[in-house]
C-alpha cells in the first residue's frame, strides 16, 4: 500500500532548514550595512591590502616584535629562545629564534646594530641558519616592510615614508595610532632612564602570501572580503530575506503536529508533560550545545579554525534543535487548547479541585463557607488598617461570590430545563460545559450522553422502519404482477364456464382469495408510503360536514346490511380543516369500513363533528362484535386485528394507514377502548 505524503510536514522540515540559513544571511547583510570597518575602503572597492586596517594590523605586529626584542634584552619576560652562535662577514654574532612567535603571518628579522645580535620569529633550519637566508626568506613575499638607517623600503603604500614617521628606537605612537602604545612608552621611558644613548635597529618584515595562520590579519581579511562582496547588494537583499523569513513562519506553524497517519494534531509524550519540565529538558539540551561552543579554544592555525568552526556548528545545531523542540510543543499545545492545562499551576489547581470534588456535598459546602469566612476576615483586617484597599477587596470578594452563586444557579436551571426537554422526548440537546459551573459540568456531560444515546436509538429505529418499509414495498410490487395475472385468468375461467358445482365453488374461492390478496398488497404499498412519508400531499381547505356526508352515503348500504344505525351530530355551522381531500377521504373510508366489519349487528354508530374553538374533532363510536382483549396501542400496529380468530377479510392495516395519513396531514389520530366500546378521535386545526 502506497504511503500518503504529508505535504505540510515536508514543507515544515524544509522551512526549518531554510530558516537559520536566511537568518544568518540577514545578520550578515545587516553587519555589511552597519559595521564601521573600512566603510570608505568598501565604497572605493579597495582590496584588503590597501586598507588602513591591514596597515595598522601590520604595524602593530612589527611594533609587538620590536617590544618583544626590547623586553627580551631587558629580561622582563621569559621568552623561550633558541640561540645560534654564528660567524659571518656581516658581523652578526648571534641569532635569537623566538619560539613563541613561530606561528605568525608576519615574519620578521630585527638586528640590534649596537650588540650585533639578530632576532627572528622564523624557526631554525638550514634555510634560515644565517641572517642572509632569513632576509631572503622574508623578501620572497610580495608585501614587505624594511627599515634601515632611518630609511623605509616597503611595498605597502600606507606604510611608506610619506604616511608614517619613525624614531630610531622604534615606530612612533602617533603615526601607528595603536591602542597598546603604553608598552612603547614604557620601553622608551625605561631605556631613556638607563642611558641617554638611542638604540639603533634594522628591521626586515613581510606578510606571508598565503597567510596560513589565524590572527588579526587573516580574520580581518576574511571578514572584509565578505563585507566587500555583499555590501553593494545588501540594500536589495535585506527586504527579500525579511519577506522569506516571514513566509517561513506560517509554513512552520501550519506543519507542526501534522502527520500522514492521522487527521488533526498528533501529540507525543513530550507534548503531554508539564510545560515547565519540557522547558527544562530543552534547556538541558541547549546547555549541551553551549558546552560544545565553550570547548573551542586555542585556535591558531587554519586547520584548528576549521575544526573549531565545526564544533561551534554542532553546538549551534544542538541549540537550534532544542529551540525547535520547545517551540513545537508550545504550538501543538496552543493548537489543541492544552497549553494552560499542562502548566504546573493548572496541575496544582486541578489537584485542589479534584480534592474538593471528591468531598461530599455537605463537606464541600462547609469548606467553601470556611474559605469565604477566612477571606472575609482578611478583608476586614485590611479594612481596619487601610480603609480604601479593604473596601476594594471586600467589594471584589462579594462580587466574585455573587457571580459564582449566580453562575451555579443558572447552570442548575439549564440542566433542569435540558432534563425536562429530554423527558418530553426532545433529544436535540447539547449543553455547553463552558457555560456551566464546575459542579454542573459532569452532570451536563451525562445528560448530553443520554440525549445522544436516545437520539442514536431513535435514528436506528427509524432506519429499521425505513428498511421494513422498503422491504414491504418491494415485496408487494413483486407480488402484484403475478397476482394480476392470476386474477385475469380466474376472470377468464369464469367467463368460459366450468362444469361441476365443486369446480365453480373452487373457482369462486380462488376469485375471493385473489381479490383479498390484491387488496392486502395495495394496503401494504399504501401503508409503507404513509409511514415513510413519501406521499405527495395537496393540502386544501375542506368542509368537514360535506366530507362526512359523502363517506356516510357511500357506506349506507353496508350499514343496512348489518342493521347498523348511524347517528350523526353536526355543528351549527360548517367547519373547515386544511388537509388533502383524497387522503382524508381514505382515512374516513378506513374507519367506516372497519365499523362495517367489526361493529355488532343491530347497534347504533355515532359520528360527532365537534367545533372546539381552534380544533375540529371527528369522533366515531361503535360497539364491537367481538371482545376487545387488546390495548389501543397494540390495535394501531400493523397486521393486528381485534378479532383473534382472523376469519374476517381485514388485513389489519386500516388503522395503521389511517394513523399515518392523519399524522402526515398534521392531524392527530387516537383510539379509546372502554369495554366493548370502540372510539376513534381525529383532530385537525380549524381553518377560519
Amino acid at each position: 500500500m502506497k504511503r500518503k505524503l504529508c505535504v505540510p510536514r515536508i514543507l515544515k522540515n524544509i522551512a526549518y532548514v531554510l530558516f537559520p540559513v536566511f537568518m544568518a544571511i540577514f545578520i550578515i547583510l545587516i553587519l555589511a550595512l552597519t559595521y564601521p570597518l573600512e566603510r570608505n575602503a568598501i565604497k572605493q572597492n579597495l582590496s584588503y591590502y590597501e586598507t588602513n586596517t591591514f596597515a595598522e594590523n601590520y604595524a602593530t605586529e612589527v611594533f609587538s616584535a620590536l617590544s618583544a626584542v626590547n623586553n627580551l634584552k631587558e629580561k622582563k619576560y621569559g621568552y623561550y629562545v633558541y640561540t645560534e652562535e654564528i660567524k659571518e662577514n656581516s658581523g652578526i654574532t648571534k641569532i635569537n629564534y623566538l619560539v613563541q612567535y613561530y606561528e605568525n603571518n608576519v615574519i620578521w628579522l630585527i638586528i640590534d646594530n649596537d650588540t650585533k645580535e639578530a632576532y627572528t620569529n622564523l624557526s631554525y633550519s638550514l634555510e634560515t641558519s644565517t641572517v642572509e637566508k632569513i632576509r631572503n626568506s622574508i623578501m620572497e613575499n610580495q608585501r614587505y616592510w624594511n627599515y634601515q638607517d632611518g630609511n623605509i623600503e616597503t611595498s605597502i603604500n600606507r606604510l611608506n615614508n610619506d604616511n608614517i614617521e619613525y624614531i630610531e628606537s622604534g615606530i612612533s605612537q602617533r603615526a601607528l595610532e595603536i591602542s597598546d602604545s603604553s608598552i612603547l612608552e614604557e620601553s622608551s621611558n625605561t631605556e631613556s632612564s638607563k642611558t641617554d644613548e638611542k638604540k639603533s635597529y634594522t628591521i626586515y618584515s613581510a606578510v606571508l602570501d598565503d597567510m596560513i595562520y589565524l590572527d588579526n590579519l587573516s580574520t580581518d581579511k576574511i571578514f572584509y572580503s565578505i563585507l566587500l562582496g555583499i555590501n553593494q547588494r545588501a540594500v536589495l537583499l535585506i527586504p527579500a530575506v525579511i519577506v522569506l523569513i516571514i513566509l517561513l513562519i506560517p509554513v512552520i506553524i501550519l506543519g507542526i503536529g501534522k502527520t500522514s497517519k492521522r487527521e488533526g494534531i498528533s501529540l507525543n509524550w513530550y507534548d503531554k508533560i508539564l510545560i515547565e519540565i519540557a522547558a527544562l529538558i530543552s534547556t538541558i539540551i541547549g546547555g549541551i550545545g553551549v558546552c560544545f561552543i565553550a570547548s573551542v579554544s586555542g585556535i591558531s592555525t587554519m586547520a584548528s579554525f576549521v575544526i573549531g568552526l565545526s564544533i561551534i556548528g554542532v553546538g549551534l545545531l544542538i541549540i537550534y534543535l532544542a529551540c525547535i523542540l520547545f517551540f513545537e510543543t508550545i504550538v501543538k499545545r496552543l493548537k489543541t487548547h492544552t497549553f494552560i492545562k499542562t502548566t504546573f499551576i493548572y496541575w496544582v489547581y486541578m489537584k485542589i479541585v479534584n480534592f474538593i470534588k471528591d468531598l461530599k456535598l455537605t463537606k464541600k459546602l462547609l469548606l467553601y463557607f470556611i474559605l469565604f469566612i477566612i477571606t472575609n476576615l482578611i478583608c476586614f483586617a485590611i479594612l481596619w488598617s487601610d480603609g480604601f484597599i479593604g473596601v476594594i477587596l471586600s467589594i471584589t470578594l462579594y462580587v466574585f461570590t455573587f457571580r459564582y452563586l449566580s453562575k451555579t444557579v443558572k447552570s442548575f436551571a439549564k440542566v433542569k430545563e435540558a432534563i425536562h426537554e429530554l423527558y418530553k422526548g426532545n433529544t436535540d440537546i447539547d449543553l455547553d460545559q463552558k457555560e456551566l459551573s464546575r459542579e454542573m459540568q459532569d452532570m451536563s456531560e451525562e445528560v448530553n450522553d443520554i440525549a445522544g444515546g436516545l437520539s442514536n436509538a431513535i435514528e436506528e429505529r427509524l432506519k429499521s422502519e425505513r428498511l421494513k418499509t422498503e422491504l414491504i414495498t418491494n415485496v408487494s410490487h413483486d407480488i402484484k404482477t403475478p397476482l394480476t395475472s392470476i386474477i385475469n385468468y380466474v376472470d377468464l375461467l369464469k367467463k368460459e364456464g366450468m362444469d361441476g358445482e365443486k369446480a365453480k365453488e373452487y373457482l369462486e374461492i380462488l376469485d375471493n382469495k385473489s381479490q383479498r390478496l390484491k387488496k392486502l398488497t395495495e394496503d401494504l404499498v399504501e401503508a409503507s408510503k404513509a409511514s415513510s412519508g413519501t406521499i405527495k400531499l395537496n393540502m386544501e381547505k375542506l368542509n368537514v360536514n360535506e366530507l362526512i356526508k359523502q363517506v356516510s352515503g357511500e357506506f349506507e348500504d353496508k350499514f343496512k346490511a348489518h342493521e347498523l344505525e348511524e347517528v350523526i351530530t353536526f355543528p351549527e355551522k360548517d367547519v373547515y380543516i386544511k388537509a388533502d381531500s383524497r387522503y382524508m377521504y381514505r382515512v374516513l373510508e378506513n374507519m367506516y369500513s372497519n365499523i362495517s366489519k367489526y361493529a355488532m349487528d343491530g347497534t347504533r354508530v355515532y359520528t360527532d363533528i365537534l367545533d372546539k374553538g381552534n380544533v375540529v374533532s371527528i369522533e366515531l363510536k361503535n360497539i364491537s362484535k367481538q371482545k376487545l382483549n387488546i390495548s389501543a396501542d397494540e390495535l394501531m400496529q400493523r397486521f393486528v386485528r381485534g378479532e383473534a380468530s382472523r376469519n374476517t377479510e381485514g388485513s389489519g392495516l386500516g388503522l395503521s394507514i389511517a394513523t399515518s395519513l392523519t399524522e402526515l396531514q398534521q392531524g392527530k389520530f387516537n383510539i379509546h377502548l372502554d369495554g366493548d366500546l370502540f372510539k376513534v378521535t381525529i383532530e385537525f386545526e380549524k381553518e377560519q
